[in-house]
């Protein structure tokens, strides 16, 4: 038996190499534009091959590197071992291919609505080309992408570009980078692919090991990733910054925990001495003007935790997970948090022969409502300065569905022995519920609508590079307006040399 899963490795390594060879990468980090290679992730963190936390992203190769040089791919079980042959693929090439250059070109026949891990496309038309390279300790990217009738009227973008240099074991990364902060695969509520990329200074853990001494290494191993985002112009307060903190630490194999938190602080017209700035960053509370309302906190704020549990229940595995992230707190303390919205989600996986399957169930809850009036929502993601709220070009860079909605999914993720895979994703989206909208004209001014949508998309290796083709189908129901079908095909294909 061990010999067959041996040989079947073996067989899928080989396969892999030729397949996909063209597709090396050469960052120093796992990004969020391959959905099938996170749910190969996923799945061997929760059989415990992957030792380190994984629900945060940009999620650096050198922890999970470490993990995988330790085991010995014959004793998993023919669907783990198909995994990790596919992770230990993408990880070799990641660091010792020293640079590539790559073209991709993506759109659709309208632009896509939502956003999800590793989705297609973005606007109509994308045209995208770079070149990255990773040495010993410096990285780096060069990208330039084109646009045709872009949302944000920005035909021209530098997004994903970046400049990473190693630094021990912290890395410092300067440039536009795409964030997942949580384990929901289609969405998340405080940091998703949702908005384009924000120009940003970072610092992040590269390996997660744990802590040797005995007073720490109890929490197992942990990731932190901080710094600070200049946000665009055209907003109610241009160039305001943000503060972007995340943690996670793994204390035992199946429990993973993180924590989240945001601050926007400056801009044009708003205190930005260096008092207030360490006043916002650190949390604390303005009482200067406190009236019948109460003292507020400097900035906009935002934080917030996820968890997810993974085991096996007669032989099947599950994952649970829970993500909750806050407008508010009541005061100082960064665990008084009030005003949440909710996101929580189920998986399983599963195999036939030598395909393997990620089945999930998924719930977006931002009915939030601020204040005394439990009615009375508007209020995830918007702020009484800062207008254009937790946004970069109009888009919530937390919910792909933004603020008062109420959205179920259930998706199916597969990969096929060839390489080739598939995404399903139903929806069922109750967005602007209360069919009310902020009163100013930064914030979104959605109508209140029923959504029921399909999205299929299929990937396969061809013409020595990765094609995707797909579409989706939707009808949705308005309480003004007749209900309204739509359909959209789109798709993608990026060569690597």
């Amino acid at each position: 038996m061990m010999e067959k899963v041996r040989a079947y490795v073996v067989g899928g390594v080989a396969a892999l190499g030729l397949l996909l060879s063209s597709l090396a990468n050469s960052a120093p980090w796992v990004d969020v534009s391959d959905i099938y290679l996170r749910a190969d992730i996923q799945a061997l963190a929760d059989a415990g091959v992957i030792t380190v936390p994984v629900n945060t992203y940009p999620l650096m190769w050198s922890g999970i590197g470490s993990d995988l040089s330790k085991v010995e791919p014959s004793v998993l079980s023919p669907g783990l071992a198909t995994a990790f042959a596919r992770v230990n693929f993408y990880y070799r090439n990641a660091v010792e291919n020293r640079g590539n250059a790559r073209i991709k070109l993506a759109g659709g026949s309208d632009p896509a609505r939502f956003q999800h891990f590793g989705s297609d496309y973005r606007e109509k038309t994308d045209l995208q080309a770079s070149y990255e390279y990773l040495g010993d300790r410096f990285a780096f990217k060069l990208a330039a992408s084109a646009h045709y009738d872009p949302f944000d009227e920005k035909e021209v973008r530098l997004d994903d570009s970046y400049v990473a240099v190693a630094l021990g074991n912290w890395m410092v990364t300067a440039g536009a980078i795409e964030q997942w902060w949580g384990p929901g695969f289609d969405s998340a509520l405080h940091r998703s692919n949702n908005a384009r990329p924000r120009p940003s200074v970072m610092l992040s853990r590269n390996n997660p090991k744990a802590f040797e001494t005995p007073w720490l290494s109890w929490i197992g191993p942990w990731t932190l990733t901080a710094g600070v985002s200049i946000l665009e112009e055209e907003r109610a307060v241009p160039d305001t910054l943000l503060w972007n903190f995340r943690g996670t630490l793994r204390p035992i194999q199946q429990l993973e925990i993180g924590f989240s938190w945001s601050t926007q602080f400056c801009g044009e017209g708003q205190e930005c001495s260096f008092e207030s700035v360490l006043k916002s960053i650190t949390g604390q509370r303005d009482c200067r003007n406190a009236g019948e309302a109460g003292c507020t906190n400097y900035g906009n704020q935002v934080a917030g935790y996820d968890i997810r549990y993974s085991d096996t229940w007669f032989n099947v595995p599950i994952g649970l997970y829970y993500e909750q992230t806050c407008e508010d707190a009541k005061s100082a303390a960064p665990w008084d948090i009030v005003d949440c919205g909710h996101f929580g989600g189920v998986d399983t996986r599963f195999n036939f022969d030598s395909s393997q399957y990620k089945l999930f169930f998924e719930y977006t809850d931002t009915m939030v409502a601020c204040g005394l009036d439990l009615n009375s929502f508007n209020c995830m993601y918007e702020h009484s300065d800062y207008k254009s709220g937790s946004r970069y070009y109009s888009r919530s860079y937390g919910s792909t569905y933004d603020s008062d909605a109420n959205v179920y999914v259930l998706g199916l993720i597969g990969q096929f022995a060839n390489s080739q895979g598939f995404t399903s994703l139903l929806r069922f989206a109750q967005l602007n519920k209360d069919g009310k909208t902020v009163n100013n004209s930064w914030a979104p001014q959605p109508r209140k609508e029923d959504l029921l949508m399909l999205e299929f998309s299929y990937r396969l290796p061809i013409w020595k590079g990765m094609m995707s083709l797909g579409g989706t189908v939707s009808q949705s129901e308005f309480e003004a307006d007749e209900s309204d079908t739509n359909a959209t095909l789109f798709g993608s294909y990026e060569y690597r040399f």
